[in-house]
């Protein structure tokens, strides 16, 4: 069977997934699409992959890593090759269904342990050649790119164990590259959670969650990964890197940081210690609400979460445009339930969507609720019980399925998320809405997920019908329009899907000229020869 570009750009575990008739209906409605372009697969990416691009690496240089790491651990066949070539960054699907993959890597490494990884290091940095470490392939943001070729290393197939439950220190230490839900079933055995549960979990590692500084679903009561991470070991082109776990210290600046959103361009983390949480998913208690408009849903969300009342673990606020689209693919236009919400002012194109989960001990759990809902109340909420939260948990992590045959039908689909204060909140969240107005056929939907007592973040999805012919220049000038909106009007480049290339352009104007230097500093210290995720990863040379 041929190995396909296709093959590399599904997402998962690889199925095809069918959208629903009821989401088929929205999309014709609100896109101008019609039952013909569900019929065939547009840029099918079904071709075999035949790369024109051969390895550099000369044949010293391979026996050599070939006696590092077993010839069994490396992969050369331009599939392999290809497959590690990028991330699930929109543009970068783009390009696998145009066939175009000019600068793969030249080798895929999966090292067996510590000490391959620092002998294939100082061999690297002594012959410049590139070296890019991987997880779970699942970065936006351009990230795995590898511009100028060098090793992919794997880290998935043999660092992926945890090493140590420390039930003392309500600890784990977790070797880099195991995958989200590995982690979390040896902790459940033990009666813990990680807490951290991206919607990228089920194929995200330890490793990349540090890498770019990310966030999960119940981030707003665990944390983001930063506030988890306790120390780290890392193997850098100019030594070893290892902190010891301790709770706080006063000796000097902490090292282990500057790891935390590096994105491979220091070092390679290899292994993580990390806080974990008791598990109890009994204790867990829900609530949903209904608003008439943003602005009385996010002065809830604010004032519950800066009143000091407790905090959600889950915390979640979907806009007027996407608790409609929930709405309508869900079947609850025009019901019984639908019409009551319209007589008592809940009405479509203003109405929000709350969710709230809370975890920990029951009596805690059932307080925090109870202090949402009555805070929600006050601002005009109607509570509509527990099972819409619950049913968007049952389905959490499954929309990402829906970007390839959204892009089978011609739909360009992507997603942008910022942090931003409280008092800037409406002014990006207008100006966004503003700004993609202007392109027709579009559809704009944010949620906050992410909430803090200065601010929150917002996450955007859009959806547009692609400008066949010319689907790479469209997208890059609206994506670009956005991004500069979300800056312009208050907003971060980033939460925590990381920087990678795509954002690095706004790094300097986003941080600061000092800024962006002392950066290149730690970069130039730790990786002189700059053979770590070289080409412009972070904005750094």
């Amino acid at each position: 069977m041929d190995k396909t570009y296709r093959q590399i750009l599904k997402w998962g575990d690889k199925h095809e997934q069918a959208i629903t008739p009821m989401m088929i209906e929205v999309l014709k409605e609100k896109l101008g699409v019609t039952d013909t372009d569900f019929e065939t697969k547009y840029l099918s990416g079904q071709q075999e992959i035949k790369l024109e691009k051969k390895s550099a690496l000369k044949q010293e240089q391979l026996d050599f890593i070939k006696n590092i790491v077993g010839e069994e651990n490396i992969l050369t066949d331009d599939f392999s090759r290809a497959n590690f070539s990028y991330g699930k960054f929109y543009a970068e699907l783009l390009k696998l269904r145009l066939n175009e993959i000019p600068n793969p890597p030249d080798i895929v490494v999966s090292p067996k342990n510590d000490d391959n990884i620092i002998k294939l290091v100082a061999y690297c940095n002594s012959h410049n050649i590139p070296i890019i470490p991987i997880g779970g392939q699942s970065s936006v943001t351009g990230a795995l790119q590898t511009p100028n070729g060098g090793i992919a290393l794997d880290l998935t197939k043999h660092l992926n164990k945890v090493l140590k439950i420390n039930e003392l220190n309500k600890s784990v230490t977790v070797q880099a590259g195991i995958y989200g839900p590995a982690f979390e079933e040896e902790l459940n055995k033990k009666g813990y959670t990680c807490g951290h549960f991206p919607q990228s979990f089920e194929f995200s590692t330890v490793g990349g969650w540090l890498a770019a500084k990310g966030a999960g679903q119940a981030s707003t009561g665990y944390g983001k990964i930063d506030d988890m991470v306790l120390s780290i070991k890392a193997i850098t082109p100019a030594g070893i890197i290892e902190t010891k776990e301790f709770p706080k210290t006063a000796q000097g600046w902490d090292i282990f940081p500057l790891f935390i959103g590096s994105e491979g361009t220091l070092g390679i983390i290899t292994e993580v210690t990390m806080k974990v949480h008791n598990f109890m998913p009994e204790n867990t208690s829900f609530a949903s609400f209904i608003f008439k408009s943003f602005e009385d849903a996010t002065t809830a969300m604010r004032t519950i979460i800066q009143s000091e009342c407790g905090l959600p673990h889950l915390f979640r606020i979907s806009d007027p445009s996407e608790s409609d689209i929930a709405f309508k693919t869900k079947g609850f236009d025009n019901t019984f339930q639908d019409k009551f919400l319209k007589m008592f002012g809940y009405l479509p194109g203003k109405r929000c969507l709350m969710f709230v989960a809370v975890e920990g001990q029951k009596e805690y759990t059932k307080l925090v609720v109870k202090n949402c809902k009555k805070i929600a109340k006050k601002y005009g909420a109607m509570s509509i019980g527990q099972g819409p939260v619950k049913k968007w948990l049952e389905q959490r992590y499954s929309s990402a399925y829906l970007r390839e045959p959204l892009m089978d039908a011609g739909i360009m689909t992507d997603t942008l998320e910022t942090s931003v204060t409280w008092e800037n909140m409406l002014k990006v969240w207008d100006s966004a809405h503003k700004y993609v107005s202007l392109r027709p056929k579009t559809v704009l939907m944010i949620h906050i997920s992410h909430v803090y007592e200065n601010g929150a973040n917002l996450y955007f999805t859009f959806l547009s019908p692609m400008k066949k012919g010319e689907e790479k220049d469209d997208f890059i000038h609206f994506h670009k329009g956005l991004i500069e909106t979300i800056i312009e009007n208050g907003g971060s480049l980033s939460h925590h899907h990381g920087v990678g290339r795509v954002l690095a352009p706004w790094m300097e104007k986003q941080l600061g000229k000092t800024s962006i230097q002392a950066m290149q500093a730690l970069k130039n210290h730790f990786d002189p020869n700059n053979i770590m995720n070289s080409g412009g990863t972070l904005g750094l040379k």
